[in-house]
């Protein structure tokens, strides 16, 4: 019998990438999102259910005839507070009540890396977390202990913690740097860029997800590129890739760093957390030894191949229409650093 993958948020990035991967496996699929999936997402072999993961019957009738679970969907810092902790932590806790009830056998919640981070509370209101990206991280910790408790009570449960996405069809929080790139303008990095900062290429993650669920390995699996440099290093490689006239230009940490709290203290949404731990000359890195060990998967692409080729797709896809857009409009942050490199000389 082949498998049968339920996918929440499989209309998103990650979610159409998982598609295709258990589709070439010979996997029946059913995506579960609140926005229907576009493009070649939708073959023979796949369904769609127009559904909320907070709603307990569209979820228990997802589920039906399911034999894994990838949970892939969440609200992002973008979004109000209520909504990221509702929709994270409560979303969570009815897809595994739902899930034990069905008898579903395996459950994949895709987490964040960010859970690692030390809680802030705000300095006048103490029992209230300082900002949404804040909001975020506790709504992860909470939905990370869900997933514990359900798997105590006999659902077999991994949870994946992945870098940083980065490959075709989004570009996300690189899209400032491609549309620098393309167009021959100086590509802002705030920092020096020495700072190791570790991607992950969606397929890589997808294939690594697919032997997962195959597996009974339960807990914490952490994924991340095996190659990869400098943030300079990774971006130096993709404007020579690009061979176009753009060049980086260098915003000190020291200039950079209030100008990212002041952001924080304000609540607009944040710069990614490329750019932040770029700002803050910190490495940002995860071991991956133990998916390497007990799946036997290991990354093909290095952070400057995702890289390339997330950009070929970025450039295939504005000479094609005129536009890229990313999975979420551009922050503010981001359109700031974009106003920016036009005061730059090229």
């Amino acid at each position: 019998m082949s498998l049968h993958v339920l996918i929440t948020g499989g209309a998103g990035f990650l979610g159409t990438h998982l598609a295709w991967t258990f589709r070439r496996e010979g996997a029946y699929v059913r995506l579960l999102d609140v926005e229907a999936p576009a493009g070649s997402a939708c073959d023979p072999g796949v369904d769609y259910v127009h559904g909320d993961v907070r709603d307990p019957q569209v979820v228990s009738d997802a589920l039906n005839g399911i034999g894994v679970v990838v949970h892939a969907a969440f609200a992002s810092p973008r979004q109000p507070a209520e909504v990221i902790r509702s929709s994270n932590a409560g979303g969570m806790r009815n897809l595994c009540e739902q899930a034990l009830a069905r008898g579903v056998r395996r459950m994949i919640v895709i987490s964040s890396t960010i859970v690692t981070r030390p809680p802030r509370t705000h300095p006048v209101f103490l029992d209230s977390p300082l900002t949404r990206l804040d909001v975020y991280r506790a709504s992860r910790v909470e939905a990370e202990a869900v997933a514990d408790e359900y798997c105590r009570r006999g659902l077999s449960v991994a949870i994946v913690r992945p870098k940083t996405l980065v490959g075709p069809e989004r570009v996300a929080a690189f899209a400032i740097i491609f549309e620098w790139t393309r167009t021959g303008r100086p590509v802002v990095l705030l920092g020096n860029g020495r700072n190791r900062y570790q991607l992950l290429d969606v397929r890589d993650l997808a294939e690594g997800i697919r032997l997962l669920a195959a597996s009974e390995i339960n807990g914490v699996l952490p994924f991340g590129a095996a190659d990869f440099g400098t943030v300079r290093e990774d971006l130096e490689a993709l404007l020579a890739h690009a061979r176009t006239v753009a060049r980086l230009r260098f915003v000190p940490g020291w200039a950079a760093r209030p100008a990212l709290r002041a952001i924080e203290l304000a609540n607009i949404v944040p710069v990614s957390e490329w750019h932040y731990m770029s700002a803050r000359g910190e490495d940002s890195t995860v071991d991956i030894s133990r998916a390497e060990r007990e799946l036997g998967w290991r990354p093909k692409r290095s952070n400057a191949q995702s890289l390339a080729d997330a950009y070929d797709w970025y450039v295939e896809r504005w000479n094609a229409t005129g536009t890229a857009r990313s999975t979420h409009p551009v922050p503010l942050a981001h359109r700031a650093l974009k106003r920016l490199s036009w005061l730059l000389p090229r």
